[in-house]
C-alpha cells in the first residue's frame, strides 16, 4: 500500500464536502431581546464553523456589529444547531424554519427571532 492509495479516498471525501468544510455558515437574525425591565430589537450574526466546532456571535443594535464572543458549538443535530446548553443557558437555531432562541435563566433574558443565510 502506498501513500497515494491511502490519501486518495480522504482527498475525495474532502473535495466532495466542498465549501461546507471550508467556510462557516453565516446567519443574520432579526431578534428581540427581553427581560423583566426592557425590550430591544436588533440584529444578531452567527458564524457557525462546523469544522472548528465554534460559533462567533455578533450583535448590532444600531452601531454596527460588535463581536460578543466565540463559543464552542454544542452540536449540529438533524433539525437544529445547538449553540449553548447547560448552566442555565439554552440557545439554538432551527435549521428548517430559521428560528433563533436564546435564554439565560440567571439574567431572566430571552432573545429570539428569525435567521437567514448571509453571504458573510
Amino acid at each position: 500500500m502506498n501513500a497515494a492509495s491511502i490519501l486518495a479516498p480522504l482527498l475525495a471525501l474532502v473535495l466532495a464536502a466542498g465549501p461546507a468544510l471550508a467556510a462557516p455558515l453565516t446567519l443574520v437574525c432579526k431578534v428581540q431581546s427581553s427581560n423583566s425591565g426592557y425590550q430591544r430589537r436588533g440584529l444578531r450574526r452567527l458564524e457557525i464553523d462546523l469544522a472548528a466546532k465554534t460559533v462567533r456571535v455578533s450583535d448590532n443594535t444600531g452601531k454596527g456589529f460588535q463581536v460578543r464572543g466565540v463559543r464552542p458549538l454544542v452540536g449540529a443535530e438533524a433539525g437544529r444547531y445547538v449553540l449553548e446548553a447547560g448552566g442555565g443557558k439554552e440557545s439554538y437555531v432551527d435549521r428548517k424554519s430559521g428560528r433563533y432562541y436564546f435564554r439565560n435563566e440567571a439574567e431572566k433574558l430571552v432573545i429570539q427571532g428569525r435567521c437567514e443565510k448571509s453571504a458573510g
